[in-house]
C-alpha cells in the first residue's frame, strides 16, 4: 500500500458506519446516465469500507463483488442479496483477467499504489470496461457560517494534521499509460444536512482523528468532547448544510 490504512481498526470502521454520509446514489445515477448502461452485469467495487458505495452500485448491477483491505471495515457492511465480499487489497485483486464491466472506487484511489492498481485495474476489466473513480471532499464550510471555515483552517486542522496521501491524479495522460481511455471529469458539488452530533460523529471518522485516536494516544471521548465544544458556537439553528465537492472521473478500457 501507498500509506498506512488508517480504517483497519474495529472502533473506527463502526464510526464510519455510523457517521459517514451516503451520497453514493446520485453518483450512481450519474455514472448510469454518462456511460449510457442502465444496467451492468458484474461490477466491482474496490475498497468498499461499510458497504455505503456498494448499496448504492447494488441498484445499477445484476451483481457486484466489493473488496476491502480491512476485515474490520467489512464486518460492518450491509449483506445484500446480490453483493459478495471479499477480503483483498486494491493493488493484488484475486479475480481472472476481463472479469467485470465496471470496476468503481470511492473515497480510496488517494490510499492506492496507484500505479500498481491502474495495472489491476486494467487487467482485471473486460475490454471496453469502465473504471469509475470518484471523492467527496469536505469542503471545511457550513453553508452560511463563515466562522466554520476560519475555525476549520486556523484550529481543527492544525491541531489534528492530514496525514500524508498520494495527490496523484488521473490525467489522460496518466490513465492512457495503463491502456484506458479519460472520456471524463466532473465536479458534483452537494451538501448533507448535519446535527451537531452528527457533525462530530463525522469528524471522529476522518483519518486526522484515527491516527490520533486509534495509532495515537489520545482518548476519543476527550477528542468527541473537545470537537462538540468547538462547533457549539456554530449550531445557532438544529442543523447545519456541509458543503461537500466531488470529483467524477470516467475511463474506459481500450480494446
Amino acid at each position: 500500500m501507498a500509506s498506512t490504512n488508517y480504517f483497519s481498526h474495529a472502533t473506527a470502521a463502526a464510526r464510519y458506519a455510523k457517521y459517514r454520509p451516503y451520497f453514493h446514489p446520485r453518483l450512481m445515477e450519474r455514472l448510469v446516465q454518462f456511460t449510457g448502461c442502465a444496467r451492468f452485469a458484474h461490477a466491482l467495487d474496490v475498497a468498499c469500507g461499510t458497504g455505503n458505495s456498494t448499496r448504492a452500485l447494488a441498484a445499477v448491477a445484476e451483481k457486484v463483488t466489493a473488496v476491502d483491505a480491512s476485515a474490520a471495515m467489512l464486518a460492518q457492511a450491509p449483506a445484500l442479496p446480490n453483493v459478495v465480499y471479499q477480503e483483498a487489497a486494491a493493488e493484488a485483486l484475486p479475480f481472472a483477467d476481463s472479469t467485470f464491466e465496471l470496476l468503481t472506487v470511492g473515497l480510496a484511489f488517494h490510499w492506492f499504489e496507484q500505479d500498481t492498481f491502474m495495472r489491476e485495474a486494467h487487467r482485471v476489466l473486460a475490454p471496453g470496461g469502465w473504471l469509475f473513480v470518484y471523492n467527496n471532499l469536505f469542503m471545511g464550510a457550513l453553508r452560511g457560517c463563515p466562522e466554520f471555515k476560519i475555525w476549520m483552517d486556523e484550529v481543527y486542522l492544525k491541531k489534528y494534521l492530514t496525514p500524508p496521501r498520494t495527490r496523484k491524479k488521473l490525467t489522460p495522460e496518466y490513465s492512457e499509460k495503463f491502456g484506458f481511455a479519460r472520456v471524463g471529469l466532473e465536479n458534483f458539488p452537494n451538501e448533507v444536512s448535519v446535527t451537531r452530533e452528527q457533525l462530530v460523529g463525522y469528524f471522529l471518522t476522518q483519518s486526522n482523528v484515527i491516527a490520533a485516536v486509534e495509532q495515537g494516544s489520545e482518548r476519543i471521548d476527550d477528542v468527541a468532547t473537545w470537537i462538540d465544544r468547538s462547533v457549539a458556537p456554530f449550531f445557532t439553528e438544529p442543523t447545519r448544510a456541509m458543503q461537500f465537492g466531488s470529483d467524477l472521473w470516467f475511463l474506459r478500457k481500450r480494446g
